[in-house]
């Protein structure tokens, strides 16, 4: 009796963000890395420092009614928690913009029109390089936050030119911005990576396997293939291993000897 063979699923097709006019976006936006930090990074800090803000707050008030002003802004201000709260939420604006400005100012992506065919590398907010997608020569990228995308791009003089670099950080900051790095490849008639993912999984799946190497090592335990992939066995004949160093079980053949 032959068993059927059922054909492995498909990667799932990219869905990368696009600029208002169509083009692939490669790399994050600039709402995409500003948002988790001015939704949850910079509250927390504002939280932090709102004393000192709300003391600056209370030091305006005395001096407002030192001069004779006792209206209803001064009335609201009273209670010391109105004062931390303002504190915090100017501190909180007075962070946002500070960290918006330099992202804005250095926020490096490129650009795929499709349509004409085309890559274009932007900084910040103008264009400073163009070329056509034939001449994307590869487009490689670590798939992990922290990483970047490098895009060589074929000088028109042919082979034995230079290929000018294309340098794209944190290309691997979500799916999105790493799924526009897969249809730049795709449309450059190279092979697209497997999905965001499916990269960050197998990446600490090898950490592991190393770090998981490393022990055995240290406790002079034969390595098996299946540790590779199957933490449980590993962990299992680990912990053997270490009761049988540790003299509460019997060693067999292939233990290592304290």
């Amino acid at each position: 009796m032959t068993v059927p063979r059922f054909p492995e699923p498909a990667d799932p097709d990219p869905s990368p963000r696009r600029t208002r006019a169509g083009a692939v976006i490669v790399g994050p936006t600039v709402r995409a890395r500003y948002t988790p930090g001015a939704l949850i990074g910079l509250p927390l800090v504002s939280l932090l420092l709102s004393p000192f803000a709300g003391a600056g707050i209370q030091q305006w008030r005395y001096s407002r009614l030192r001069d004779g002003q006792d209206g209803l802004l001064e009335q609201l201000l009273a209670p010391a928690w109105v004062q931390l709260l303002l504190g915090a939420a100017m501190l909180w604006v007075l962070f946002a913009l500070w960290a918006l400005v330099p992202l804005l100012l250095t926020q490096r992506v490129v650009l795929l029109d499709e349509d004409q065919g085309s890559v274009a590398l932007r900084k910040g907010l103008r264009i400073i390089q163009r070329a056509p997608v034939s001449q994307v020569d590869h487009a490689v990228g670590e798939a992990e936050r922290g990483g970047m995308a490098l895009i060589g791009i074929r000088t028109p003089g042919g082979v034995g030119q230079p290929l000018q670099q294309w340098v794209i950080p944190e290309v691997g900051w979500d799916a999105a911005s790493f799924d526009g790095l897969r249809v730049l490849q795709a449309a450059a008639g190279l092979r697209p990576a497997p999905p965001r993912a499916e990269l960050v999984r197998e990446n600490r799946r090898v950490r592991r396997a190393r770090s998981h190497r490393e022990l055995a090592d240290r406790l002079g335990m034969p390595w098996r293939e299946e540790y590779e992939h199957d933490d449980a066995a590993f962990q299992a004949e680990f912990d053997r291993v270490r009761r049988v160093l540790g003299g509460k079980e019997q060693a067999r053949d292939a233990d290592p000897r304290s």
